[in-house]
């Protein structure tokens, strides 16, 4: 018996090694940073953290929260994801991030919701992503069905307008990474949404336009990133409250990467900040145990 727990400790070691070494290696690369920087991964059936607090603001990351509630009250109710909305104008602000302002401003209109969605996670709309928190009950009903799917280490109290009127309230919708991750892994692991309520989302986490230069600049051939990113505003001395990149790295041969980088008050810039990231999904990406080879076990 003894042989054969030390040959199993043995088999071990290696992989146990594997992953010290790039929590280490994460460590260095945000060591001696003018930031804070929190990261996790989920991998190979493995949860890896570094610096796994709860204080990050999640800023537009939050639309992915939203996004999922809504879902869930519209697939509880049997609502086809390309029912008409229909918006005012008084609903629209005029001077936030709006992509959708710009095709619509001044009048009322309708849209199909999944198009709205797009609008929002994809492109990172503010007036679309409250206006599908409106759909889904509120900031509060969003958080309602955060903890019904079981999600913890998070806390929204705002909405893209509350952040607007006060920008420091932003530190309010906050989250730890893991709890990022994790909300990912449930999305395409935990039937936390039904057809085609889950596709429809994960095509538009695939199609996302912003922060192609953070975690997506890591991906090698083969491999995907559907994810949602969040940049917050510069204070006076030139700190970004926040800079986050959160989603799932598919890779060619079909594993999945659920990360999370959520980056508090820093003075690396936005490129600084970019770098950072594509250097920890690298890291991360590299050292990924290799798919164990047919007949041998996941």
């Amino acid at each position: 018996m003894g042989k054969l727990v030390t040959a199993i400790i043995a088999a071990m070691l290696p992989a146990l090694a594997a992953a010290q070494s790039v929590e280490q290696k994460v460590k260095d690369i945000i060591g001696g940073k003018h930031a804070e920087v929190g990261v996790a991964w989920l991998a190979d059936g493995k949860a890896h953290t570094v610096n796994d607090a709860d204080g990050y603001p999640l800023m537009s990351v939050f639309k992915l929260h939203g996004a999922i509630a809504a879902l869930r009250q519209m697939e509880r109710s049997g609502i086809p994801t390309d029912t008409s909305i229909t918006v005012m104008a008084g609903e629209m602000m005029t001077d936030t991030y709006s992509p959708m302002l710009k095709r619509y401003a001044g009048r009322d209109f309708t849209m199909p919701f999944d198009s709205l969605l797009h609008y929002s996670v994809a492109e990172s709309d503010n007036n679309a992503c409250d206006i599908i928190i409106r759909l889904a009950g509120g900031i509060q009903g969003v958080n309602a069905e955060m903890r019904s799917i079981g999600l913890t280490d998070f806390n929204l109290t705002e909405t893209e307008a509350s952040m607007h009127a006060d920008p420091m309230r932003s530190y309010n919708n906050r989250s730890t990474p893991l709890s990022v991750a994790v909300l990912f892994k449930k999305l395409y692991e935990g039937n936390i949404l039904g057809e085609p309520y889950a596709t429809l989302l994960k095509d538009i986490l695939l199609s996302t336009s912003t922060g192609q230069n953070k975690l997506k600049a890591a991906l090698k051939p083969g491999m995907t990133l559907a994810h949602k990113t969040g940049t917050g505003f510069p204070l006076p001395d030139g700190t970004l409250t926040a800079d986050n990149d959160a989603g799932v790295i598919t890779l060619p041969d079909g594993r999945r990467i659920y990360i999370a980088v959520l980056i508090k008050d820093s003075k690396l810039g936005a490129e600084g900040n970019a770098s950072l990231m594509r250097e920890i999904a690298e890291e991360v990406i590299n050292h990924l145990p290799p798919t164990p080879p047919e007949g041998k076990g996941a």
